[in-house]
């Protein structure tokens, strides 16, 4: 798995533990709930926009990879 991967899959896992953790708080009151959920959808734009730049420098990555290895093989 390349680091891009591992650090997208890791990106993933700690979003769905905030999510986990956001769902078990709260009162009865839900005092502060807003401000927690308000956060974690700043964090799930912000890894979307990275997420799709992270995609896109993965697919440029490996064209340039494959152009280098055909100039390599002539």
């Amino acid at each position: 798995m390349s680091r891009l991967a591992t650090a997208r899959d890791r990106l993933d896992k700690a979003v769905a533990r905030l999510e986990a953790a956001l769902d078990g708080l709260g009162g009865p009151d839900g005092a502060g709930d807003a401000a927690l959920k308000a956060e974690l959808a700043a964090v799930k734009r912000d890894y979307a926009a990275l997420a799709k730049t992270a995609t896109e420098v993965d697919g440029r990555l490996q064209r340039t990879i494959g152009r280098l290895e055909l100039v390599l093989e002539n």
